[in-house]
């Protein structure tokens, strides 16, 4: 459930947003998607050299993602509900089991509940994307803190495959970015 708190902060953060001159792709995309392949590259060891700097990176790609939809909506307006929504959450998806996280937001019931279905948004949209940049880690952070408690490697495969997925998403807004600038 949002709190009062986070719709007002989340939509502070819009409003600040658009006192500034920020372009649409001010998601720093090599930076997210370093971090990234850095825990994919960890993870796939089968076990994490220093987790609590893992986890860190996810939060790191969750301020990406969030920062990315602040400057995407300063010049996409008609989407500042549904990045709203998500931004005000990003906290709260932390806090999820695997299946909460799984069924609110992945299937999109959290969304479908507040007017939005992702089933009828192209998958590698810049909107849906940006959705993702914020989701994914929060997916990967779940399974990461689990892990640092129970030694299970399988957390690691799972939040492997979380950060593959954004990445493949990140990538395509850094290719939409270069050929915009090549324009």
């Amino acid at each position: 459930m949002i709190t009062k708190k986070q719709i007002l902060g989340g939509t502070l953060g819009l409003t600040l947003l658009g006192l500034c001159s920020t372009p649409t792709y001010a998601i720093d995309t090599k930076r997210f998607i370093e971090l990234a392949n850095g825990t994919i590259h960890e993870a796939n060891r089968g076990f994490i050299t220093n987790i609590n700097q893992a986890i860190k990176a996810q939060n790191e790609m969750i301020k990406l993602g969030i920062e990315g939809s602040l400057a995407y909506v300063k010049e996409h307006p008609e989407h500042k509900k549904f990045l709203s929504l998500v931004i005000a959450n990003a906290d709260n998806m932390k806090r999820m089991t695997p299946n909460e996280i799984e069924a609110q937001w992945h299937e999109g019931r959290y969304l479908k509940e507040h007017g939005f279905d992702i089933h009828k948004m192209e998958h590698f949209s810049e909107l849906f994307s940006l959705m993702d940049a914020i989701l994914h880690p929060a997916t990967a952070y779940i399974f990461l803190t689990q892990y640092k408690k129970t030694k299970n490697a399988d957390l690691l495969t799972r939040a492997s495959a979380e950060l593959i997925e954004v990445v493949a998403h990140v990538s395509h807004i850094e290719e939409r970015k270069t050929q915009l600038t090549q324009n």
